[in-house]
């Protein structure tokens, strides 16, 4: 692709123009993906953005888990990423887990963040049944959820349509490291982002599948209820993956909120 680069695990990709980059996006990664489920989103924001990305700490090319991990340890990594890089502030996308880190960076870190959104997310979630699946995983790997997660993150006609898609996003979750994934499990079951929500000022998008089963619309809504002068979508058809199903409609999305430039 013209314009990457990698730096310290970081993938940059540059704008289409350079040198006339109306900022710098960063997209945060779902749990059990790797930093290639933003390809075709990147594609399309690089007409206007330079665009940031980066795999989970134990998914990818990143680093092990190394233990257990935080919401906090996560907000930390996406700070360190943009200080090797030397990048004072960003518009900042996140999907899942992904979208916690982003809320909770631009609550805390809105010295950093130009602008937030949150992609198919929830801002709390029940705890026991991460803790379950991050045992699970530890002692039986991933394959036995395969084919669950494959229903939460795709839709049945999306299933149909794209088999192929269906089929590499299997093998993207197989690849990652079982520790990796069962830490990031633990961040889930100890994450709580709901008093961040009041404290984010910057503009602020909200997106959610409709045949989301893993966080269903109304986790948007109500994140979407708790930060001031936030902007709700909800796309049709789409599960839990939506920039893997929807690439143009998340593309258009997000780069109308980090430009403030809504029809």
């Amino acid at each position: 692709m013209r314009g990457h680069s990698v730096a310290d695990g970081a993938v940059v990709d540059r704008a289409d123009k350079p040198g006339r980059a109306a900022g710098t996006v960063a997209l945060l990664n779902s749990l059990g993906t790797t930093l290639s489920m933003w390809d075709e989103v990147t594609v399309l924001l690089r007409k206007s953005f330079d665009v940031v990305r980066f795999d989970q700490r134990g998914h990818g090319d990143a680093v092990p888990a190394g233990g257990p991990t935080s919401i906090d340890d996560l907000v930390e990594d996406f700070v360190s990423v943009l200080d090797r890089l030397g990048l004072e502030r960003v518009h900042v996308a996140g999907v899942s887990i992904g979208g916690m880190v982003a809320i909770r960076a631009a609550s805390r870190r809105p010295d950093r963040v130009s602008s937030l959104a949150v992609l198919c997310s929830a801002a709390v979630y029940e705890a026991g049944g991460w803790i379950e699946r991050a045992a699970a995983v530890r002692q039986f790997g991933l394959e036995p959820m395969v084919s669950p997660i494959m229903d939460r993150w795709f839709s049945r006609e999306f299933q149909y349509r794209r088999p192929e898609v269906v089929r590499n996003y299997a093998q993207m979750l197989r690849a990652v490291d079982r520790e990796g994934y069962a830490a990031g499990c633990d961040a889930l079951a100890t994450a709580d982002v709901r008093g961040d929500l009041p404290k984010v000022t910057v503009p602020t998008l909200v997106v959610g599948g409709a045949e989301d089963p893993a966080t269903p619309p109304r986790e948007q809504r109500r994140i979407a209820r708790s930060i001031r002068h936030s902007r709700f979508e909800i796309l049709p058809g789409v599960a839990h993956l939506a920039p893997v199903a929807a690439p143009a409609e998340i593309a258009k999305l997000v780069s109308a909120n980090a430009l403030d430039q809504w029809e």
